[in-house]
């Protein structure tokens, strides 16, 4: 999916269908296989959603400035794509948890 600006982000859903969703964030500079042995414990009752920082992973093309801000922006964009604006549950890892604050205070 793309960031409004244009960036390309990947992002990887999982589990349930139409379980409620989870975003996963990682902590810095790691992609979704962050999760890898951990995101399967929750697929059972999720739909379990990463997406690859801009820089990292498959999220690939000229990044610009980094921020949390920025990334927290981009998670917001993701859920906005997958959730239509519904509620969702997020679970981050030492950056990713910070990011998860920004992305809960906006």
């Amino acid at each position: 999916m793309a960031a409004p600006d244009g960036f390309p982000l990947a992002v990887q859903v999982a589990g349930r269908a139409d379980g409620p969703v989870l975003l996963l964030l990682a902590g810095q500079a790691n992609s979704h296989v962050w999760w890898t042995g951990l995101r399967e414990q929750f697929e059972d009752h999720f739909r379990v959603v990463t997406f690859d920082y801009r820089g990292t992973g498959g999220s690939r093309g000229p990044v610009g400035e980094w921020s949390t801000p920025g990334s927290a922006d981009d998670a917001a964009a993701v859920l906005r794509a997958l959730t239509g604006g519904r509620p969702a549950s997020i679970y981050g890892t030492s950056m990713g948890g910070r990011v998860a604050q920004f992305l809960a205070a906006r």
